[in-house]
């Protein structure tokens, strides 16, 4: 598995680039934590699945990890996911979370992002 960082509309973005499984799960989950014990925490952090390749109960357990580590009102977005992999977030119940987002690509993420940038915040 390889593993890239970036960011989409101020969020920080990993990449996944093949299994997200036992096997890999705590390189994620290193990188996530370096992400969340920075100087300023992010409200959401994004997961590009698009070329994962196999998700288990080990991938999903870093993502409700990250779930775990926002802060109440954070979100996780995930992007992209395979047919495979959804198949693995819906028999989990992970699709239903109050707190994730799903995008279908990378640039429907920025532009769901920008959008709510210019929204005006609930009071």
């Amino acid at each position: 598995m390889d593993l890239n960082e970036g960011v989409i509309g101020g969020v920080p973005l990993i990449v996944v680039d093949g299994a997200l499984d036992r096997a890999s799960k705590q390189v994620v989950r290193d990188a996530v934590d370096e992400i969340l014990r920075g100087a300023y925490p992010p409200q959401g952090v994004l997961f590009d699945l698009t070329d994962c390749t196999f998700l288990d109960s080990g991938g999903i357990s870093v993502l409700l990890y990250v779930l775990e580590q926002l802060p109440a009102q954070g979100w996780l977005g995930v992007i992209g996911a395979s047919a495979g992999t959804n198949r693995a977030l819906t028999y989990t119940g992970f699709l239903d979370a109050a707190r994730a987002r799903f995008f279908s690509s990378s640039g429907d993420a920025a532009a769901s992002l920008a959008r709510e940038k210019r929204l005006p915040k609930a009071p």
